[in-house]
């Protein structure tokens, strides 16, 4: 299982002049983009399981912020010498990708967020974040989160399992005891390189008002709604997921650079 020096998990598919750096969401692992992988041919994909989960398990994970869950991935895409890619997330791992074109620019070519954490946080008395907080390496409560976010639980069973046994207890309970009260909305408007979110009509955990708010707030931000899909689209409509990908990373490669 390949890994880099400071413990991150990741795996390389295919080849191509652009490389898609994806990374799952929150209590997911990198079999989130199983389906979606082999309908990116052309494509150098590079799938990297985020700190404190899975294959990266023990990878430093300091859940405290966006900011700070993000420093292993910046490591880990410098020592792989990824120059450039497409930031590609689901969920928690679309706000990570959102990080990353905040803070490495230079390397980040676009961001693509699929039913992202939106960039303001949440309230402190949130009582969902209580109850997840509450729920690390619970089976029943973790079924139960997992069940209500999905449209077809037997399609969304990897993250179950790895909620249950493959998140660090640490990352979990700093990130939803402090992490989700962060916020980096006011450094969306100085997001200079493009960003679509891509917003799921049929998803019951993201807030669409606030994401909303996180594209008109980002210069050039773009906005796709799939009708029907939900949070967990990645494992339950992969075919339409590859085909925004295409879409936007081809409108984006297409543009000039600039000098």
């Amino acid at each position: 299982m390949p890994t880099t020096t400071n413990g991150m998990h990741y795996e390389v598919h295919g080849a191509g002049p652009v490389t898609l750096l994806l990374l799952p969401g929150l209590g997911c692992s990198t079999r989130c983009w199983d389906g979606v992988i082999p309908l990116l041919d052309g494509y150098r994909c590079i799938a990297m399981d985020l700190p404190g989960h899975a294959g990266s398990i023990d990878a430093p994970a300091d859940g405290s912020s966006l900011a700070a869950i993000t420093r292993p991935v910046i490591d880990a895409v410098t020592e792989l010498g990824l120059d450039r890619f497409v930031a590609v997330g689901l969920s928690f791992g679309g706000s990570v990708s959102v990080r990353l074109g905040l803070d490495v620019p230079e390397r980040v070519e676009s961001v693509m967020a699929f039913m992202p954490w939106n960039a303001g946080g949440t309230e402190p008395g949130d009582p969902f974040m209580a109850q997840l907080h509450d729920s690390w390496a619970d089976p029943d409560a973790v079924r139960h989160v997992v069940e209500f976010i999905s449209l077809d639980p037997a399609r969304t069973t990897d993250v179950q399992q790895t909620m249950t046994g493959a998140v660090s207890e640490a990352f979990w309970r700093r990130w939803y005891g402090a992490g989700v009260f962060t916020s980096m909305l006011d450094e969306l408007p100085g997001m200079t390189v493009p960003v679509c979110y891509v917003l799921g009509g049929r998803d019951t955990v993201a807030p669409r008002d606030a994401l909303i708010g996180d594209v008109l707030a980002m210069p050039g931000g773009r906005l796709v709604l799939l009708a029907e899909a939900g949070h967990l689209a990645p494992y339950e409509h992969p075919e339409l997921v590859a085909t925004e990908v295409r879409e936007f990373v081809g409108r984006v490669a297409a543009r000039p650079v600039e000098a």
